[in-house]
């Protein structure tokens, strides 16, 4: 099935100046996640003693035990060692092993040569860089590390280096592929989070089965998206002793402030919902040895590391060890500069018991010979798997167990309702009149629906100039826009149409698409803001589709408590998605019809290496309950 609208494209609006409610979304999300954070504080604050203490960590560990999600059951490794290259005093394996059946990570072993007893090892994780592994300040980290006596695992992250999901066929790098491959993974229920952090359990595993590795002295590290990863992996895996995070620990509530939208594995699903704030991360391994490396300009906000600093350094000094957890300020800006490279070698090596040198030593390894297999990376191996594949192999499974348990309509309205988190709808909503606004030498009366605190719903309908007060026909149409009302759905509306159709700008769409974020008029680029705000949703377990639905039933309930007696749900573009969930969930006459016919479902979108569906209208496991075909023709019954 072709999908008539590219989430992609940048078209000429010509009236972008009509986001008259552009912060709206900012003001809605931030003031949740202050809250959230005020409430952690307030945790740390009441902690005077070494129980109190434990009792955070256990609460902490607890959260994230919830919050990722891993494969019951490790499959083999299947490890190769495929070729060893000399340079003098070190040398560097070439490494391949599955993470998952078929799903193959690259890696580099740097290893000193000479040593006496077993090597202590750190597993060295890679920022946004599409070159992996080879990056030259990457091997010089990992070359360093070995020359002071230290075995440095460096494995390609998903979409980076060697390991391309897309088959080459398209140029997308690797933070734009995270997201992509996220909200495919969403809608079986996964998470690039979960599949990263996995990556990196595995990382250990190879490292464990080493008999060269010391297993009680394994650190960790990484810049950027590797420090987030270096983050989530000392979180996750115990066998982890030792963590030099760099350019990435701050506060959730500092990147919410500032903007920030970031990659998919960067927003745990329903993590803040249950408490947490990026000081788990720390707190849940307290008191292992921990160094923060931060740089004052990175847009990581540094206010916010130094607080997340403070809090978890309480706990470790609850816990009689604060000279276990440290904090490393460097000038300058996102980046694993010379400065924090050497901070971290000074970390790993006073812990391990090793000599360390004061100044780094000059890259010798080649980076032209670091790839391990040939010019087409994973892809080019027999059997290899995509997560896309992966994902369609799920989600047929899934499919087969919906067919064997089919839900009836009120059963499937349940389920839907708890999962979009829509709530209780008013049946008549509080609403403002706003002031009239003429387009296409047409005047339109909009209504202002303030379904939330901030938010506000435009709800358009064509005016004869007459009566100004609100009233809807017996019969109406409720249009759903793909991107505006205002700039797509006026064409309909003329003299007959009063009172009988009405167009809804829904949260972070038309009247209120943000102008925070990315300003660009992308509102479902990878980066967006469409994207950031649905991530935040994610992380809230407040679902950004549940959010857009339940403005919907908003207006169809206002539409009825102004004399509708029969509500027709018209979706264009992915507003059908909106106009169909809607259509379930509402108690009233409700009908649906779609502009274009079925919209895409989230199982045919694994066909589209592009992933088609914007992440704001995928919820996280929808597959295991339904998809929106089903969805349709349970309403068309």
């Amino acid at each position: 099935m072709t999908f008539p609208f590219s989430i992609f494209a940048a078209p000429d609006y010509s009236m972008r100046d009509h986001r008259i409610f552009g912060e709206s979304l900012q003001f809605y999300y931030q003031e949740l996640f202050e809250e959230n954070l005020s409430k952690y504080e307030k945790m740390i604050e009441q902690a005077n003693s070494r129980e109190d203490a434990l009792k955070i960590v256990e609460t902490a560990k607890a959260r994230i035990k919830k919050t990722w999600k891993f494969p019951q059951e490790k499959s083999p490794l299947n490890a190769k060692v495929l070729r060893t290259l000399d340079y003098g005093d070190i040398v560097v394996e070439h490494i391949t092993f599955e993470s998952r059946k078929n799903f193959t990570v690259t890696a580099l072993l740097y290893l000193p040569k000479k040593y006496k007893d077993k090597l202590p090892a750190v597993l060295f994780l890679h920022g946004h860089n599409n070159t992996g592994k080879s990056s030259k300040t990457y091997a010089t980290i990992c070359e360093n590390l070995a020359r002071r006596g230290i075995a440095a695992f460096a494995v390609d992250p998903i979409q980076q280096g060697e390991r391309d999901q897309f088959n080459n066929k398209f140029k997308i790098g690797c933070a734009t592929g995270h997201n992509r491959l996220n909200r495919q993974l969403l809608a079986i229920g996964e998470s690039m989070s979960d599949w990263r952090t996995y990556d990196c359990i595995r990382a250990v595993d190879y490292l464990c089965s080493c008999p060269e590795i010391d297993t009680a002295k394994l650190g960790v590290t990484g810049v950027s998206g590797g420090g987030t990863m270096t983050a989530l992996a000392f979180a996750n895996d115990e066998r982890l002793k030792y963590a030099a995070p760099s350019c990435y620990i701050t506060t959730f509530n500092a990147n919410v402030q500032n903007e920030l939208a970031v990659d998919g594995e960067q927003t745990p699903a329903g993590f803040v919902a249950k408490g947490g704030e990026m000081a788990d991360l720390i707190i849940a391994r307290a008191p292992q040895p921990y160094c923060i490396i931060a740089q004052k300009g990175d847009f990581f906000d540094i206010r916010g590391t130094r607080k997340t600093y403070a809090m978890a350094k309480k706990i470790y000094t609850l816990l009689g060890k604060p000279e276990n957890l440290i904090l490393c300020e460097n000038s300058g800006k996102h980046t694993y500069s010379p400065e924090g490279r050497k901070d971290a070698y000074k970390f790993f090596t006073s812990f391990f018991g090793l000599k360390n040198y004061p100044d780094e030593f000059a890259l010798s390894v080649k980076t032209a010979d670091l790839s391990v297999l040939d010019k087409n990376g994973v892809s080019g191996l027999e059997n290899e798997k995509n997560i896309a594949a992966l994902c369609k192999e799920k989600a047929q499974i899934l499919c087969e167990q919906r067919r064997k348990n089919p839900l009836d309509k009120s059963q499937l309205k349940e389920k839907i309702s708890s999962m979009l988190k829509v709530g209780d709808v008013p049946e008549n909503p509080s609403y403002r009149s706003l002031r009239m606004t003429e387009i296409d030498n047409k005047l339109f009366q909009r209504v202002g629906i303030n379904p939330e605190k901030y938010i506000t719903a435009t709800l358009f309908y064509f005016d004869t100039g007459i009566d100004f007060e609100l009233r809807a026909n017996k019969n109406v149409v409720l249009m759903l826009p793909h991107l505006s009302a205002r700039e797509e759905l006026v064409k309909y509306f003329d003299k007959s149409s009063a009172r009988s159709l009405f167009a809804l700008d829904p949260r972070g769409m038309g009247e209120s698409e943000p102008s925070t974020v990315e300003r660009l008029r992308r509102l479902y680029w990878d980066y967006g803001s469409d994207y950031h705000y649905a991530s935040l949703g994610l992380m809230l377990d407040k679902p950004f589709i549940g959010r857009r639905v339940y403005d919907v039933l908003c207006a169809v309930n206002l539409l009825f408590a102004h004399g509708a007696e029969k509500v027709t749900l018209k979706g264009f573009g992915h507003g059908r998605y909106l106009a169909i969930y809607a259509a379930l969930l509402s108690n009233k006459n409700v009908t649906v019809e779609l502009d274009g016919g079925l919209p895409l479902t989230y199982e045919q979108s694994f066909n589209d290496l592009t992933a088609p569906i914007p992440q704001s209208f995928v919820p996280c496991n929808i597959l295991k309950v339904t998809d929106i075909d089903e969805i349709y023709n349970i309403l068309k019954k």
